[in-house]
Order: C-alpha cells, then structure tokens, then sequence
C-alpha cells in the first residue's frame, strides 16, 4: 500500500535562495524538512537499527545537519546521511523512483503497530510492537508499584523547609522501569500539602548516586511520610536516607529517623519503622549486604521471580501488506520514501550498512542537550520531537482544528528566537497550546525551584479575578484582585490562559491556581477592591494547597430529607455509613465542583438502575504514520447497581474544576440521566495521559485516548458535560457569604 502525504503549507524553495534573503529563514526550512520526515523514520521504519537508535540526540543531531545544509541538493544529502545507516529503502530525492520499496511478498515482514501512545512502555493502557520478530523473553515487572515508608510527627517541623536525602541504584529493563524517592506532608482533613514522587525525574541510573528531594511543610500540618519505590521492570536499592529541616539561620539539621541506613535485620524489627505499602502484590522486597554504600546493608526492590505470562494485545493479528510505505512532501523541492515494511533480512543490519551505522551512531552520541538557553540545535529539535508525537498520536485533531502541518514554521521560529530556557518553555506551551489539550502542560524536569502560592483561592467571577476562598483576613472572599506586585491582575490572568491548553473554562481554572505565584516564604503585593474601597495587602506566599470556598460538611443532611455529599473531599469510606440515609433521603445534592476522590466512581453503582456497557472511551491501532489506523478497541467502565438504590432526585452541582476522572464520572450523570446538572461545563478533557520527553529536558504531557459520549460517537473533547440549569457565582453572592451554585440545587431538590 502507498501512502502518499502532500501537505499544504508555503516553503522557502532553497534551490532558488538569492544571496540577499536571511540565512536564518533557509535553516528554519531545512529543519521543517527534516522534522516531517524524523517522526516516520522515528516511530514507523521498522529496521533493527532504528528501534535501538538514541532518537533524542538523533533530533538534535539532524537538526544541526540540515540547518547546515545550503541549497537542496546539500540537504538531500545531508537527510540521506542521516537515514541510510538505519536500513534499506529509505530515499530523500527531488522526485521519487517508480521501483517498489524493500519488503517483498513472502516470508516474514517486520513493521510497527503501535495500540494508542504506545512509544512509552511505562503506560499500561498503551502498548507497541514490531511485527516479524523473535520473541523477546519478558522482562520481569513489578505488578503497580512497591514503597516501603515512614511516617514522621510533623511537630516541631511546621512551617519549615524539610529536605529528604538517600543514595540509590536502578537498574531498569526498560522504559516502563525506574525507582524514586518520595516525600508528601499530611494537611487535616486528608488534604495533602507538599508532595513529590520524583515524577519528572526518575531514577534509572545503575550507578550509585545521591537523590534529594527539598520542600516546605505547611503551618497546619499533620504529618510527613517518606519513602522509597519502584515501578515497571526495575531493580531499585536504596541506603544512607536522612531527613533534615532548615532553622531560621538557614542551616540544616537531622530530624530523627528510624534505621535510615536499613542496618535492622528486616522491616518487622523492633529498630526499624519501616513498613511496606503499595498496590504491588507480587514485588520481593529484601536487604542485602553486598557491598553497601553504607554500613553492612542496603535495601532493594525488585520484581518477583515468577517468570512474566504474556498478555494478550489488541495488536495481535493485524496484519502486514508486503512494499507498504510512506511518501511524504518535505517541501524544500524535496520528496521522502520510507519503507513501513521490511523482511527479516532488510530488518537486520547488513555488514555493508555496519560502519556508516557505527560512524552515525558515534555522532548522534556527541549531540549536546543541556544549556541554559538549550543551544539552537536543541531548541529546535524540542519542537521537531513534540511536533512529531502529536502528528502521530494525538486522537483530537478533528475537535482540535489546527492546521498542525502548517503551524510548524512558526512553532521552530519560536523555538530559535528564545533567548533564555523559560523562553523556551513558554515557546514549548505555546506550542501544546495550540493542540487544544486541558491535559496538555510542559515541565521543566532540570527546575528544583520550589513554588509557593497565595494563601487564598482566585477564580474568574464577572471576568474579574476575584477571592473565593481564604485563609487570611487580609484578603476577604469576594474581594476583586486589581494588581499583583504592581502588575494588573487582568494582564497577569490573560498571559498565564495563553500557556495553558484546552477549554476556555478550564484555562480559566488552571491559570488562576498559578497567579500569585512565586518563592517560598516570599511576600506578595495585593491591591485589592473588597466593596469598601481600593488598598494595598501583603500576604506571605504558601506552600500549601490553596482552601476551597466554605461549604458544608463532606456528607450531611442540611435538611430534612436532603443531604449533600461533596464528592471531590469525602471518600468512598465516609459515605459507606450513610448508605442507608442517602437511600431513603428525598434527594441528594452531590458536589463535583472540582476532582473527585474515590466516592465518584464508588457511589455510580448505587445511582443507577440496571447494568451498562455503553462505549465511550477509545484506543486507535497505528499501522502507520499520520493517523493511519487498523481501526478502534472501545472500552468502557461496564457498571452495574449496587444495592442500597439512591432512588430520590439527585442533583449534581459542577464546573470548569471537573476534568478527566471527574468527566467520567459526569459523563454518566449527563448520559445516562443520573441527575440534574446545576452550574457551569466541565472542563472539556477525559482519556488517559501519555508523556514524552525532548532533548532539551522537558517532559509534555497530553491526551491520548480519545473519549466520546456513552453513545460511542458524540463528541466530548472540547464540549464536557453541559449543565441543565446554567449557575455562576456573583460577586456580590461571594461579598454576602452565599453559594449561588448550591442554593439552586437546594431549590431543585425541594421540590417535590
């Protein structure tokens, strides 16, 4: 099968460059070239070589080819240069030959199929493979995650900096592998405060090395727990943990800990308080005194040893057409051929092919990736990978409406004009801006600047930003914010909505958290209108999650037969008790105004009245590059009722908060007629999330499943759950101490 890609977008013909025109306009195209055909090389030539190739370096590597190219037939030779090594067949000319590609009929033909996101082995719900080759023995895997933690009184430690340090080793199998330490301060009524896992920096490092994580604890807090964990196939130790706190000089001191060094003879000793957790069922964890770093032992999670049981793929059995392949317009007068199809022979690398490979693969290995700014050549291949996952990958274009093909000048232009990393990473976000994605963001995986914010909740209310929630006197609920730290909040807001991607609603919610932002510890200065007058307000920046605007206890009866759950703070454990009430209770008034905790899912048995197996999230099977697919798997959650029945009327009060789990959750509500909808749309964003990393240090995250309504084809993406009775807060309701959203469905649910 030929596919044929002509992509319609204006391109600097570089055989015809006049001396006078900018040399930085020609690199910029050459660089467009290079990208359209890195992503098909990349993720679809099926070649040994290929799959093993370091793709990151390779980017910045290409990328600084053919910005050195100077007319076509230079940069002709310089993709060439690039390709050849990897395998037979792939032609970067002027025009392309009549002859057919390599992957003749007969015998077996190797090819990737990727089910959904699946360059990542770390997500389960997405998976790859290339066709035709011998099987590979599983690697062994840790079934979820495995942590072995502490729990540590945070008296003493309140409002203080905490820092946890260990020395660890990793020796992951693969991508889906890595180990971490992790550190989270507890905050009263199950609110969590400082927390972080090493998400965006996970260890994979065989060697051992030291790992620190510093944060803040919270004036409030309860509780500090740490730990250790690993995930995937991975081997992980771990040895020399000492926690410390910071005094006012700024000095740090070692906060007592029990058996940091793990020299007790396992976790149920009388000396250690070490104690196992995690979803891992499976996972050994063991100590072991082989030449430990420190003292006589070390501790190590590891996999078990029951050999790995193959799991059956919705990628099994399609099938692999003999010369498929790709044509793809560069532009540039230049024309690409990539084989999408090899026999086992053609697969492999050839002695003749070995030395060039070697030579490519020794080049791609001196390619730089750090800076600050990233240098040219690393800016723009961040924008050739990013651009070329989400060409391939991401299931939103239809809903997205963006001509990607021709964004891409511009997204490189921006890249190359940054002229420090922050630079760069708004270019990076305005580039997942542009996809329309409420799960789209870019993290900067080198930043160990930890970020504090305002000690009261802002949102947009009247298109002004305005107090919801606080935590001190000095800013009131309903007091309009006018500037911060001299800046209007208006221009503030309008820059952060343009980082941020997605729904209108949702880059409201999310820039709101972020305004006010800034150093631990540091003083903020408010100029605020609460109704009384115009004036300036210090407040001190927190490291705590921001408080929610006053509303009644997580689960009771506000009158006589109506009870309120919110289910974005009270789990599915305290409503458990309640069951029977709720049951009998002339209506329920259900909070969604934000994410939900367990109790969304666990309560959707008991609202409805018979089992479904409606189809409404979405997997495509790749055979090919921009979004030539074999068809969809449809998944669903498959519910069934649950007794006690919630048979009164059910109200469900929401807004631009409710995204992704808590769409779900919504999306039953709005389809299967659960209850009635008070407030305003959700956020417009479900599936699950893949992330990619760039050679510049960033890690994007993005929506790759695509979700439709419980009829399997009404759009969701960019709509959300619609609200029957549309609700906004005031300003004025906000001065007077109302919740205009929930008075209006305590006036439903009165009614008879």
């Amino acid at each position: 099968m030929r596919l044929v890609l002509t992509l319609s977008f204006v391109m600097v013909s570089l055989g015809g460059v006049s001396a006078s025109e900018p040399a930085p306009d020609v690199e910029i195209a050459n660089v467009e070239a290079f990208a359209r055909v890195y992503g098909v090389v990349r993720y679809f030539y099926p070649s040994d070589a290929a799959a093993e190739m370091d793709w990151a370096r390779f980017a910045v590597h290409g990328t600084a080819m053919a910005r050195a190219a100077r007319d076509t037939t230079a940069l002709a030779r310089a993709l060439t240069e690039l390709t050849s090594p990897l395998g037979p067949g792939i032609v970067v000319a002027p025009s392309l030959p009549l002859a057919a590609p390599p992957g003749a009929a007969g015998g077996k033909l190797v090819a990737w199929r990727y089910f959904g996101a699946g360059f990542d082995a770390s997500y389960k719900v997405y998976s790859s493979r290339r066709t035709g080759r011998s099987a590979v023995a599983a690697r062994p895997q840790i079934d979820g995650f495995v942590t072995v933690m502490q729990n540590i009184p945070a008296a003493g430690l309140v409002g203080r900096g905490i820092r946890l340090r260990a020395r660890a080793r990793v020796s992951a199998g693969d991508s889906s592998g890595s180990g971490a330490l992790w550190l989270r301060v507890d905050r009263p009524n199950q609110q969590m405060g400082f927390f972080d896992n090493m998400d965006d920096r996970p260890i994979r490092e065989a060697k051992w090395r030291e790992y620190t994580i510093e944060g803040q604890v919270a004036d409030d807090a309860a509780g500090i727990a740490i730990g250790m964990m690993a995930s995937g196939a991975a081997t992980a130790d771990f040895d020399s943990v000492e926690l410390e706190t910071r005094g006012a000089d700024g000095t740090w001191s070692a906060v007592p800990l029990s058996d940091g060094g793990f020299e007790a003879a396992n976790e149920a000793s009388p000396d250690s308080r070490w104690f196992r957790a995690g979803t891992s069922q499976t996972a050994a964890v063991v100590r072991l005194a082989e030449a430990a770093p420190e003292g006589k032992q070390f501790l190590r999670l590891r996999p078990s040893d029951a050999p790995a049981t193959p799991v059956p793929s919705p990628l099994d059995g399609l099938a692999v057409e003999a010369g498929d392949h790709a044509d793809v317009d560069l532009g540039a007068g230049l024309w690409a051929r990539v084989p999408l199809a090899l026999t086992d022979e053609e697969a492999r690398t050839s002695p003749e092919r070995q030395g060039a490979l070697d030579a490519l693969r020794a080049a791609v290995a001196r390619a730089p990736l750090a800076g600050d700014p990233p240098p040219l050549d690393v800016r723009l291949a961040d924008v050739v990978v990013a651009w070329n996952v989400y060409r391939h990958f991401y299931p939103y274009w239809q809903e997205a409406a963006v001509d990607w093909d021709g964004r891409l000048p511009a997204l490189l232009r921006s890249a190359a004009a940054a002229s420090t990393r922050a630079a760069h990473a708004d270019a990076l976000k305005a580039l997942v801006h542009d996809v329309r994605d409420g799960h789209g963001s870019v993290t900067d995986t080198s930043a160990r600047v930890a970020r504090a914010g305002l000690p009261a909740r802002l949102a947009v209310v009247e298109d002004r930003v305005v107090v919801t929630a606080t935590a001190v006197p000095e800013l009131p609920v309903g007091a309009v914010v006018l500037e911060i730290d001299g800046v209007p909040a208006a221009t503030l807001l309008e820059g952060l909505i343009a980082h941020y991607s997605g729904t209108e609603q949702w880059r409201r919610v999310r820039a709101s958290l972020e305004l006010g932002a800034g150093t631990p510890g540091s003083d903020a200065r408010l100029r605020i209108d609460d109704g009384q007058g115009v004036r300036e307000v210090p407040v001190r920046r927190i490291q705590a999650t921001p408080p929610v605007e006053k509303r009644p206890e997580p689960v009771t009866e506000l009158e006589p037969g109506i009870w309120y759950v919110d289910l974005t703070r009270a789990k599915l454990a305290q409503v458990q008790p309640s069951l029977d009430k709720l049951a009998a209770a002339r209506a329920v008034v259900f909070d969604m105004r934000g994410y939900p905790t367990d109790s969304g899912a666990g309560l959707l048995p008991h609202l409805l009245e018979a089992a479904e197996t409606d189809l409404w999230m979405h997997v495509w099977k790749l055979t090919g590059p921009f979004g030539r697919t074999a068809g969809w798997e449809d998944f669903g959650w498959n519910v069934k009722p649950a007794q006690p029945h919630l048979g009164g009327r059910r109200v469900f009060l929401t807004d631009g908060r409710a995204i992704s789990y808590g769409e779900s959750i919504m999306g039953y509500v709005g389809d299967r007629k659960v209850g009635t909808i008070v407030g305003g749309p959700t956020a417009g964003t479900n599936g699950n999330v893949a992330t990619f990393d760039l050679p510049g240090g960033f890690r994007v995250s993005f929506t790759a499943m695509r979700v439709t309504g419980h009829d399997g084809k009404s759009p969701f993406h960019l709509v959300g759950v619609r609200p029957q009775v549309a609700v906004a807060p005031t300003i004025a309701g906000l001065r007077a101490g109302r919740d205009e959203v929930l008075e209006k469905g305590l006036e439903l649910a009165r009614k008879p």
